[in-house]
């Protein structure tokens, strides 16, 4: 299974995912549907040992992308953008997240700078959330 494979399924257990699809590189403007979007693999460091050994931290770099229903929703999608950001600190946290690298200790994930991107005369809005996952390979 690929990374983005493994970052798909554990997305989708977020307690209010609620049936909603999730694309990748792709979105449509029905209400109740996801895209991801990767952004790209950027290498933090390099070390390599007397031995050849060579350590890469690398932070993989991902925009998730969210349509709802209503500009007037009383808050909904925004409490819902917020526990999702909180939901991903707290998977990071207890071990739950997916890994990605070789060293289990040196994982992390987060979601961050969630906002509404954009709002539509039709009554949808566009909400945006950075995921970052920082992992280490060995080679």
């Amino acid at each position: 299974m690929t990374a983005l494979e493994k970052l798909v399924q554990w997305l989708k257990t977020f307690p209010l995912w609620d049936h909603e699809r999730l694309y990748i590189d792709y979105l449509d403007a029905v209400p109740g549907n996801a895209g991801l979007y990767p952004e790209g693999v950027e290498e933090v460091s390099r070390r390599e040992d007397v031995l050849g050994h060579v350590t890469v931290q690398n932070r993989l770099h991902l925009v998730l992308y969210r349509i709802t229903p209503g500009q007037q929703d009383n808050g909904e999608n925004s409490r819902w953008l917020l526990e999702f950001q909180t939901w991903v600190q707290k998977q990071c946290a207890l071990g739950l997240a997916p890994r990605f690298g070789d060293d289990p200790a040196q994982e992390r994930i987060r979601a961050e700078q969630g906002k509404l991107r954009s709002a539509s005369q039709t009554g949808t809005g566009k909400y945006a959330v950075a995921i970052t996952a920082e992992y280490v390979k060995n080679y």
